[in-house]
């Protein structure tokens, strides 16, 4: 049987583990409407790449993990109802993998028939600097001007390619379909 005395130490650091899960996380340093800074990573290869690479372009960018369940069920709509539906249309796809080895993502990219562009975050930094960044998956939507447009967590195909299309200047579409690239899907 535990003392008084011998509950309080145990108590004081249940106590300090609850509030350090309680605490909300750092201020994002990004809101929508601001403009996001150049960034450099490597890919799959090791070569440098910089968001400025892709300057006047969209860009779609998925952090996620070969882990995260949700990560691996979004990666077949990122590649075949984003990135080739609207990849003639400017829109490139970023997808930025957590703190993984880069064999574990070029096997996972292999398997998912992944085509778009891959980098590799060895921490946490840049993924901490977008708004509501709490987990995986997370996408982020930032238009021609470098402005962040759109950022969630967990994967809205809808919310994505209606942001897209808006950027774009595409007409709304049909009942049957939410967006151009599920028109354009519907006609391949």
């Amino acid at each position: 049987m535990f003392k008084t005395n011998q509950l309080r130490p145990l108590l004081g650091l249940v106590l300090l583990t609850g509030i350090l899960l309680l605490a909300p996380p750092a201020q994002a340093t990004y809101q929508l409407g601001d403009t996001v800074n150049d960034f450099t990573l490597n890919d799959l290869t090791g070569t440098p790449v910089s968001l400025s690479d892709y300057a006047g372009d969209i860009v779609v960018i998925n952090f996620f993990a070969t882990w995260c369940p949700g990560c691996n069920v979004e990666a077949a709509i990122l590649e075949n109802n984003i990135h080739q539906v609207y990849k003639e249309y400017g829109v490139t796809v970023i997808a930025i993998d957590m703190q993984e080895q880069v064999a574990t993502v070029q096997n996972w990219a292999d398997s998912q028939g992944v085509t778009y562009q891959i980098l590799m975050s060895p921490n946490w930094d840049l993924f901490s600097l977008f708004p509501v960044a709490g987990g995986l998956p997370y996408n982020a939507v930032i238009g021609r001007d470098g402005v962040l447009r759109y950022a969630q967590i967990l994967f809205n195909e809808e919310a994505i390619t209606t942001t897209l299309n808006n950027l774009l200047g595409f007409n709304p579409v049909a009942d049957e379909a939410q967006s151009f690239g599920q028109v354009k899907a519907l006609y391949r």
